[in-house]
C-alpha cells in the first residue's frame, strides 16, 4: 500500500501548535544557510536534505515516535520529498508536510520572518 504525506496549511499548523492538544515535532529540512536567513520559531529537529540517510533519520525520528510530525522547508517541495522518504522506508506511518513551507508561514502567519 502506497502512503502519502498529509498536507497542512500554515493556518492549520498555527492552530494545532496553539491548541496544545497533541505533541508535535517540527522537522526543518532546509540547509544551515537558509536557517540563518529565516528560522522557524518552533523547530525540534534540523536535518538538512543534503544529509539525508536512513541511519541518521531513524535515530532522530525514533525519539519523537509518539508525536505528530510536521516537516517544513522553503516552499514545501523538499519537505514533501522528505515525508515520502520517511513513509517509503517505514520509518513512520503518518507525517504532515507544511504547504508552502517557511515562505507560506511568513506570508500568512509571521511577516517578521524574512522571505527569500
Amino acid at each position: 500500500m502506497i502512503k502519502f504525506p498529509k498536507s497542512i496549511s500554515a493556518y492549520n499548523l498555527k492552530d494545532w501548535m496553539n491548541s496544545g492538544d497533541e505533541k508535535l515535532t517540527i522537522i526543518d529540512v532546509r540547509e544551515k544557510i537558509e536557517l540563518e536567513i529565516a528560522s522557524f520559531p518552533n523547530t525540534d529537529i534540523h536535518i538538512p536534505m543534503s544529509k539525508l540517510t536512513i541511519e541518521n533519520i531513524s535515530k532522530e525520528i525514533y525519539k519523537f515516535k509518539d508525536t505528530k510530525i510536521v516537516v517544513l522547508c522553503h516552499m514545501g517541495i523538499r519537505s514533501y520529498n522528505f515525508c515520502t522518504f520517511l513513509l517509503d522506508n517505514n520509518i513512520i506511518d503518518e507525517v504532515w508536510n507544511l504547504e508552502e513551507g517557511i515562505d507560506g508561514w511568513s506570508k500568512y502567519i509571521d511577516p517578521t520572518i524574512t522571505r527569500y
